[in-house]
């Protein structure tokens, strides 16, 4: 179960205090900001994995996808 996953130089990981919550780091880790805030409507991250510039991810609500690095979200 993958909670963080690479695209290019990014890393995007659930967070680990809140898990409503994505993060990403551009220096490999040292340090994170929130890249989706969380939603009623996405709920709470289970497992996020990457298949080329999609990210894929199951929740507490079903499972969603992302093309633009996380800051969106679809139900699938």
């Amino acid at each position: 179960m993958p909670l963080i996953v690479s695209i290019g130089l990014r890393l995007i990981q659930i967070s680990k205090s809140t898990p409503f919550i994505l993060e990403i780091s551009y220096n490999a880790g040292i340090s994170w900001e929130i890249k989706f805030p969380g939603s009623n409507e996405v709920g709470e991250f289970i497992d996020i994995f990457r298949r080329g510039e999609t990210i894929f991810a199951t929740t507490t609500k079903g499972r969603f996808r992302s093309v633009d690095a996380g800051q969106n979200w679809m139900q699938i």
